[in-house]
């Protein structure tokens, strides 16, 4: 077999019209095939893992520096965040003291209000609920009234 392949060099044949020579010439460039298919598959697959491993790194970067999942997974969900367009305009403390409230029906100043729950004459909440009231008539929301 040494007659028809050089070890030096595999690609020089020496000129060989046998059917043996022609065979071997014909199973040499078919292994030299293969193992070339081989190669590009491997790097067609290295490729291919080194893409799916850089997905897989942006994945668990971004889920890492996302504050909405950071914020979900501490209990927090959209629907209980409040954002300003929600709040309105909140009135400012001189309009909530020059503020006239409701009381059954009757109009009373704000400070009247504050004394009457001052001396239990009138609930913090009723209070709150016809400050707000009165406020909204004018565009405002009373102070820590997110409602």
């Amino acid at each position: 077999m040494s007659n028809y392949i050089s070890n030096d060099e595999p690609r020089e044949y020496r000129a060989d019209n046998t059917t043996l020579g022609q065979a071997m010439m014909r199973a040499q460039a078919a292994e030299q095939e293969a193992r070339q298919a081989k190669m590009e598959a491997l790097a067609i697959e290295a490729k291919e893992q080194a893409v799916q491993a850089e997905i897989t790194r942006a994945t668990e970067l971004s889920v890492a520096n996302n504050p909405q999942l950071q914020a979900q997974r501490m209990g927090f969900t959209n629907n209980r965040m409040v954002s300003s367009r929600d709040v309105g305009m909140i009135a400012p403390p001189e309009i909530v003291n020059q503020t006239n409230v409701k009381f059954n029906g009757i109009e009373i100043s704000a400070q009247q209000a504050k004394d009457m729950v001052t001396y239990g004459q009138w609930s913090e909440g009723e209070y709150r609920k016809a400050l707000s009231e009165a406020l909204a008539l004018h565009g405002y929301k009373a102070p820590g009234s997110f409602r």
